[in-house]
């Protein structure tokens, strides 16, 4: 594997990362896929909304791990300068989040037939003109404060970095518990990005020094407590209950360690195994990213047209996961051979 140097530098190609990409970007799918039946434990037995979870308790490191991969790519790179992030890396960010909103809403408009302008322009200050596209806010502010924090974070060393890591990983699992739980939490496009600091440090750290923790079992530990924290969240405060999914958030604990673990996991595996198809298919994860949801949504307004059957969270989950992941993948791939697409992403 790649180490970095360190001194800040142009950060050396890294083959591995394709591999944690990838999953994290077959994660994010999985996680809007089987976000259905987790809405509807009124509608399902005890049993089913508990499978529903169980599937759902394995993604919801997705994002943070895909802040993660930010940070190895632009902390500690020479190139990490403002200069070069407000001509380069935030232009290309806002020009992908434009060209997103406007498929969505026109997707909004012609598919669900449910668009407004009022409430559409409130989302985007809001952060989220649709529901996954706030992912490109919270990256465009890491952006902007990431040059100071490359030239601070190159120089330290590991005991420091790593305590730094530390205070704001705990720093930031405490606040967001209590706004949570008090009921304050209310974020917005413009402060999406501080929470994420955290993982962006931490990704960072875990790259650099490469810790021998036991990445195994901080995943199966965070996991089963994500699964049976929500389960009883969900029936002990009853199906009204506003935070009943707290350890889905990205910010509980059980989240930040199936983060760690599963960054650490899945880059053991890329140094180990060898996957050819990585080099194509790395390069269109943010494509797929942005398109899932329109053939997520598409393949489910077909299949009343077809069987009430394949509404069914056992059969629907799976049948819509790997539909939506061939075809985003396939429209990823034919979009991605335009030009000016590949400049953009």
């Amino acid at each position: 594997m790649s180490q970095i140097i360190a001194s800040p530098s142009v950060r050396p190609y890294d083959s591995n990362l394709d591999f944690v990409r990838v999953v994290a970007c077959l994660a994010v799918v999985l996680l809007h896929v089987s976000a259905r039946p987790i809405y509807m434990q009124d509608e399902l037995s005890a049993w089913g909304w508990f499978l529903g979870d169980v599937v759902s308790s394995l993604t919801h490191w997705c994002v943070p791990v895909f802040v993660m991969l930010s940070s190895v790519l632009i902390l500690g790179n020479s190139k990490t300068t403002y200069a070069h992030v407000i001509k380069s890396r935030v232009p290309r960010m806002l020009a992908v989040l434009f060209i997103s909103s406007v498929i969505y809403a026109l997707w909004m408009k012609y598919f669900q037939h449910a668009f407004g302008w009022a409430a559409f322009l409130r989302a985007i200050v809001m952060g989220q003109p649709y529901y996954h596209l706030h992912f490109f806010y919270l990256i465009i502010g890491l952006y902007l404060i990431a040059p100071p924090l490359s030239q601070a974070v190159v120089n330290m060393e590991e005991k420091d970095l790593r305590n730094a890591v530390i205070a704001t990983c705990v720093l930031t699992m405490t606040t967001f518990a209590w706004s949570t739980f008090s009921r304050t939490y209310t974020p917005n496009g413009g402060s999406f990005s501080w929470s994420y600091i955290s993982y962006f440090l931490l990704g960072y750290y875990l790259y650099k020094f490469k810790p021998n923790l036991p990445y195994g079992m901080i995943t199966l530990v965070g996991y089963l407590c994500t699964v049976f924290g929500t389960f009883a969240l969900a029936y002990g405060f009853g199906t009204t209950y506003t935070w009943k999914l707290y350890f889905y958030s990205y910010f509980s604990p059980t989240v930040f360690a199936m983060a760690i673990g599963v960054w650490g996991l899945s880059l053991r595996i890329a140094a180990r195994v060898s996957f050819p198809a990585l080099k194509t298919l790395a390069p269109l994860t943010l494509l797929v990213y942005i398109l899932h949801p329109i053939f997520m949504e598409l393949f489910r307004s077909q299949y009343s047209k077809i069987s009430a059957t394949f509404m069914n969270p056992l059969i629907e989950v799976p049948l819509t996961f790997v539909l939506t992941t061939f075809c985003a993948f396939a429209a990823a791939w034919l979009v991605y051979r335009i030009s000016f697409i590949r400049r953009l992403f």
